[in-house]
């Protein structure tokens, strides 16, 4: 009933959505996904694997492919994490331990994403590249403390025969296209949800706020600029929601992990994490 009520609201707000991510989303993540779609493809994990093989296992126990999904969802932005986790999972190229490992500190949001979505909050150029440190340490912290006791070498990497680019390109457009446009109907929805609660509840600016934050990580820090606080706080709420990733972003990452053995509760249980420590080192940056 809300909805019809509301139509003129909710049109507007399934606008904005799509105006967010045609503007944001879709041009910050949809190269990476595609170029690391082509690379799998081509065997480039094991490229980077005899690369960074001695690296990942010294820091964090691991072999195989975990190279490649640490580096390569680092500069992609969530959820390709998860994506990658699942790809290579998919490929006998993890196995279910680590998995389970590599998904709880794996979650990083894309760098050009973090710069476009923060500009309007922060005069400070400094405080986004702050907020993007504690970002990759807290979830290298994390990945260090959690790290196997034992290094599994019991895996190993085959080469897969190599496609044709053409039908290969074809492939990874699809599967590209598949996710956003999951991350595009997650968008619209919990961009429509924190609308309709916004109306009804008359709750204060600050709770808006959090909630838009809970539910989707971008309308979120947007909405931090209403706020009068000092930039700190702005800081602490805005690693906040890039840590937690918004249940927009959970439940993207429970789509991708469906019908396997990976467990959602280490995920969510690395985002708890992840908060606290990235709390802790902003506010070290800044002080």
């Amino acid at each position: 009933m809300s909805l019809i009520v509301n139509s003129n609201v909710v049109t507007e707000e399934l606008r904005y959505a799509l105006e967010v991510f045609f503007k944001v989303l879709f041009p910050s993540i949809f190269p990476f996904f595609l170029i690391s779609d082509l690379l799998i493809e081509y065997n480039f994990v094991l490229t980077l694997n005899k690369i960074f093989s001695k690296i990942t296992e010294k820091l964090f126990h691991t072999t195989a492919a975990s190279s490649f999904i640490i580096l390569m969802s680092m500069v992609s932005g969530f959820p390709s994490g998860a994506k990658y986790i699942r790809n290579l999972y998919d490929l006998d190229m993890l196995n279910l331990d680590q998995a389970n490992y590599l998904i709880t500190f794996t979650h990083f949001a894309n760098p050009l994403f973090v710069l476009t979505v923060t500009k309007t909050i922060f005069h400070d150029n400094k405080i986004p590249i702050y907020i993007l440190i504690a970002m990759y340490l807290s979830n290298l912290i994390i990945g260090i403390i959690t790290r196997p006791k034992k290094i599994d070498k019991n895996i190993n990497l085959k080469y897969q025969q190599t496609p044709n680019f053409a039908l290969a390109l074809s492939k990874s457009i699809k599967n590209s296209i598949d996710l956003l446009v999951i991350i595009l109907g997650n968008t619209c929805f919990f961009f429509l949800i924190t609308k309709l609660i916004s109306i009804y509840s008359n709750l204060p600016l600050f709770f808006n706020v959090l909630i838009n934050g809970f539910f989707d990580i971008t309308k979120g820090i947007q909405s931090i600029s209403m706020l009068s606080v000092n930039l700190l706080f702005k800081g602490i709420l805005t690693t906040t929601f890039i840590c937690f990733g918004g249940i927009n972003i959970h439940m993207q990452v429970k789509n991708i992990i469906a019908n396997t053995k990976i467990k959602y509760r280490n995920f969510l249980l690395g985002r708890i994490c992840q908060i606290a420590i990235a709390s802790c080192i902003l506010i070290f940056l800044m002080s």
